[in-house]
């Protein structure tokens, strides 16, 4: 009694289409985080400041203000403040209104 498997192979497409499955997830990402990095150095533009470098966003969150029920975007970031060359931490806040919030440390 022989028990003998036979298994296919895959073919070259399958190959070829999951290698650009790949590339195209890692582009879009790349591109996701350079536009949430692009926005984030915008509000901190408006924030006074100017000249940032090493630009990190952590992750972006949407919150409502309970009182005035004005929605809005808070990104959790990090960079370097290269007017003071100081590594900053915090959070940045815009929301539809465009009103800017801040709560960084700069150490």
């Amino acid at each position: 009694m022989e028990n003998t498997i036979e298994v296919r192979k895959i073919s070259t497409k399958t190959y070829i289409f999951m290698a650009v499955i790949a590339i195209l997830g890692i582009i879009i990402f790349y591109m996701a985080e350079q536009g949430k990095s692009a926005k984030a150095e915008k509000i901190l533009v408006e924030l006074g400041y100017k000249n940032t470098n090493n630009v990190k966003v952590y992750s972006v969150t949407q919150f409502e203000n309970i009182d005035t029920k004005i929605q809005g975007y808070k990104y959790f970031v990090s960079f370097t403040d290269a007017s003071t060359n100081k590594q900053c931490k915090g959070f940045i806040a815009k929301d539809f209104k465009q009103n800017v919030n801040k709560d960084i440390v700069c150490e």
